[in-house]
């Protein structure tokens, strides 16, 4: 599977799906409620209630967490890379493609096997769309955080929350 641009780019480079590689190695929600065993440069909590844990997750604070921290990457861009910037729409639109052709139906896939309901499949997209942006913009020193919560999906938990002032707050994850 290719990722295809309605047009071509003229600033960036083109992402190739191993660009993404390590998102189809992931056994998601494997560890879900667990203990944490794993380090992270960011302080992480975990939320043992499931019911906790959905309701964070789908909460208008994570939901508005979430948004500032992309809005974060698309300013800096807006500030400091004008011409990169102008191709944000059509490698969002390449990588949502290839992303709904494989990587998000293993995820749903995964998630109906999972005691977590599909409400939660929206912000696991918006994690994994934000990611990829990131990876998209990586050379031109952006500011990240979707980076760092591939590792806890890496290790099959959940992000769903983030307590205190970015950066030096709390994920949490069930």
């Amino acid at each position: 599977m290719t990722i295809k641009y309605e047009k071509p780019l003229r600033y960036l480079k083109p992402l190739k799906p191993e660009h993404f590689s390590d998102l189809e190695n992931i056994d998601w929600f494997s560890n879900c409620g667990k203990e944490i065993e794993f380090s992270s440069k960011h302080n992480l909590k975990r939320i043992e209630s499931l019911t906790q844990s959905i309701e964070l997750c789908n909460s208008i604070e994570w939901e508005n967490f979430q948004l500032e921290k992309r809005n974060d990457l698309t300013s800096f861009l807006n500030r400091t890379r004008k011409n990169e910037s102008t191709e944000w729409n059509t490698i969002t639109v390449g990588i949502k493609n290839y992303l709904n052709n494989g990587i998000f139906k293993i995820v749903r896939q995964k998630l109906n096997e999972s005691d977590l309901p599909n409400s939660i499949f929206a912000s696991l997209e918006w994690d994994i769309l934000s990611y990829c942006q990131e990876v998209a913009y990586k050379k031109y020193n952006i500011p990240t955080f979707y980076s760092h919560l591939i590792p806890i999906y890496k290790n099959g938990h959940l992000p769903c929350g983030y307590e205190g002032e970015f950066p030096n707050g709390t994920i949490l994850m069930y």
